[in-house]
């Protein structure tokens, strides 16, 4: 029942910390923890038990090698089960073991239940039995009825917490590296696998999204979000990110029309607008 938890990191010590914390905590525990630094390097905790594995990678050294650094840590990896978990995210005790149990089961792309974090609730002392009642679950995924639950709602995948075993990852191709910087890789990776036949599902492998302030829209992450969208559209032939482009347009950002194959750029939000944008809700809902 061997699994390795793979985690990439820009900043945010404070929560990979707390990530390892809850590590410990598990009612399972890796054999490995990968944590791969984007242009950084790292200093995680050690836990007793667990191979901890740091690696770094860099891309062009300004904009976070997001796909580049899932695939280092799968590189890096010596199990035939995987858990990518955000350093944003803590795991719940049973994380590991539900999450673990369905990919060696079930096998396919799994992905967990994240539940969202107000701001200060693991600030300073804080228990596991404290996070699930300050816990929000964010109104874009799906309320799980069984533990388990295919879906054909590929679209809805997000990476911050999944499973899948080597077999399947490597089945993928992995993360394409194509998308630079930040949108639409992961939802890439979702349809990739859609169109290998690997099966995609939710699972009820719960894990707590730390706060940090986010911008909605992401107008710090305008120009990447902007190219890699159509990337995806070219490769994909339709449109990711959809609402993320339309408050674009409402700004008077870009011109976007669904129907075309571009986005005109019509200049970069202020370093006004993007501070204006960040909000300290949860999740940015």
């Amino acid at each position: 029942m061997s699994f390795s938890v793979m985690t990439i990191v820009r900043g945010r010590r404070n929560h990979l910390w707390n990530q390892g914390r809850s590590i410990t905590e598990s009612h399972r525990k890796p054999d490995q923890w990968i944590i791969v630094g984007m242009n950084q390097d790292v200093d995680p905790p050690s836990i007793p038990g667990v191979e901890v594995v740091i690696d770094r990678v860099d891309g062009d050294g300004e904009r976070l090698p997001l796909a580049e650094a899932r695939n280092r840590a799968a590189d890096r990896c010596s199990t035939e089960t995987m858990v990518f978990l955000d350093v944003d995210c803590i795991a719940s005790p049973t994380l590991f073991p539900t999450m673990v149990d369905t990919v060696q089961q079930a096998g396919g792309l799994w992905m967990g239940d994240v539940r969202y974090l107000p701001k200060g609730a693991t600030t300073d002392h804080w228990t596991m039995n404290d996070l699930m009642p300050l816990s929000v679950r964010h109104p874009l995924q799906p309320k799980l009825i069984t533990n388990r639950q295919p879906s054909q709602d590929y679209h809805l995948f997000w990476s911050l917490c999944f499973g899948i075993s080597r077999y399947d990852f490597e089945t993928i191709g992995g993360f394409d590296t194509g998308y630079e910087g930040y949108g639409g890789e992961d939802t890439d990776f979702a349809f990739t696998a859609r169109r290998a036949g690997v099966p995609f599902g939710f699972v009820a492998a719960v894990a707590y999204h730390q706060h940090h302030p986010v911008c909605k829209p992401p107008l710090n992450h305008f120009s990447q979000i902007v190219s890699n969208a159509e990337r995806f559209r070219r490769k994909w032939n339709v449109w990711p990110m959809e609402s993320w482009l339309d408050a674009f347009a409402q700004r008077d950002l870009i011109r976007f029309d669904p129907g075309s194959d571009q986005i005109d750029v019509l200049r970069c939000p202020s370093k006004h607008e993007v501070a204006a944008a960040v909000i300290d809700s949860p999740a940015g809902f």
